[in-house]
């Protein structure tokens, strides 16, 4: 979803939060209005096309700075040890690269369908997750 929301919204869409919950992903983000349903719907088209590839997922522990010279996405606001944990999405022509603290699937394919449900404002929301 993060190189998706890239793509189409541009590379200021950083994550700023998660929840992982067996039924449920929140992923918060940085953007300054509210999605259109096109940005909606091209979202979900390529965060499903990628889904639907199955593509795999490999993890490697490796020093902060080789991974970031390597071009791997980290959120410069958190803190990093010494040696992180890299998530490449897709081996041969990887379509995310990024530092993690945990993958929860092996594949994409492992996600099933991805439907954006509902988009709020991080001020509106109550403290309910």
């Amino acid at each position: 979803m993060h190189a998706a929301l890239h793509e189409v919204l541009g590379a200021h869409a950083l994550q700023a939060g998660s929840l992982v919950a067996p039924d449920r992903l929140r992923f918060d983000f940085n953007h300054p209005e509210a999605l259109s349903s096109a940005e909606v719907e091209e979202i979900e088209a390529r965060v499903n096309q990628a889904i639907f590839k199955d593509f795999p997922l490999q993890t490697i522990i490796k020093p902060l700075q080789q991974a970031i010279s390597e071009g791997a996405m980290a959120l410069f606001g958190e803190k990093y040890g010494e040696n992180v944990r890299t998530v490449t999405v897709g081996l041969q022509d990887p379509i995310s690269y990024e530092l993690c603290g945990g993958t929860h699937v092996h594949g994409t394919g492992d996600i099933g369908l991805f439907l954006v449900t509902s988009e709020g404002s991080g001020g509106s929301r109550c403290s309910q997750d």
